[in-house]
C-alpha cells in the first residue's frame, strides 16, 4: 500500500519526479509525460512498479541456488580444462535451474493475486488496459454486483492457477531428480 502510493507519486504529471526525469532526458515537457493515464504507458508503469518490488526476492532466491553449488564441482570442471562459458552451461544452469524455475513460480502465483498496486496506480484503467483478473472480480463483485458470477470466476480462476501450479511443481521435481 506504502509503495503504491510512493510510486503514484512519482508518476504524477505535475509534481512527480518520473514524469521531471522524463522531461530532462527527452525535452518533453513534464505535464505531457502522463504514465498512469495513457494507454501505452501504463501497463509500463505497472511493469516498472512490479519489477521494482519484487527483483531482489527473485535475485536472492537465484543468489541461493548459486551458492548451493559445490566449490568442487568447479575446482574439477577447471582441471579439466572446461571454460567457464562451458562450466556456465554444464554446472550452473543446471545445477540454479530448480530455484530460477521456484523463482518463476513464485511470481507466476503472485502475478495472479496482482491486485492492490494495479488498483491504487491505475484502478484497471484506462479503459480496462491494466485490468487483471483480481480487478474484473471486484468490479463484477462489487460495482456490477454479479456476486455469482465473480464467484464462479474466482473458483475457475484458483482452479486453473492450482492446476498449472500443480504441472509445474511436477516439472520442477523433474529437473531436481537429475
Amino acid at each position: 500500500f506504502r509503495s503504491g502510493n510512493f510510486w503514484r507519486f512519482l508518476y504524477e504529471p505535475q509534481i512527480g519526479l518520473f514524469s521531471y526525469v522524463i522531461s530532462f532526458v527527452t525535452g518533453i515537457p513534464p505535464t505531457n509525460v502522463q504514465m498512469l493515464s495513457n494507454v501505452e504507458m501504463a501497463p509500463w508503469a505497472i511493469i516498472i512498479v512490479d519489477t521494482w518490488m519484487w527483483t531482489p526476492y527473485v535475485m536472492l532466491i537465484c543468489l541461493a541456488g548459486l551458492r548451493s553449488i559445490p566449490e568442487y564441482i568447479y575446482e574439477a570442471a577447471e582441471v579439466d580444462r572446461a571454460s567457464n562459458w562451458r562450466q556456465f552451461w554444464s554446472i550452473t544452469l543446471p545445477m540454479a535451474l530448480p530455484f530460477i524455475m521456484l523463482a518463476v513460480l513464485f511470481r507466476g502465483i503472485e502475478n495472479f493475486k496482482m491486485f492492490d498496486m494495479v488498483n491504487l496506480l491505475t484502478g484497471g484503467g484506462p479503459g480496462s488496459t491494466t485490468e487483471v483478473a483480481s480487478i474484473t472480480l471486484k468490479r463484477q463483485a462489487f460495482e456490477s454486483w454479479r456476486t455469482g458470477y465473480s464467484s464462479a470466476f474466482a473458483i475457475i480462476l484458483f482452479v486453473a492457477v492450482f492446476g498449472l501450479a500443480n504441472i509445474y511443481v511436477k516439472a520442477l521435481n523433474k529437473v531436481k531428480q537429475r
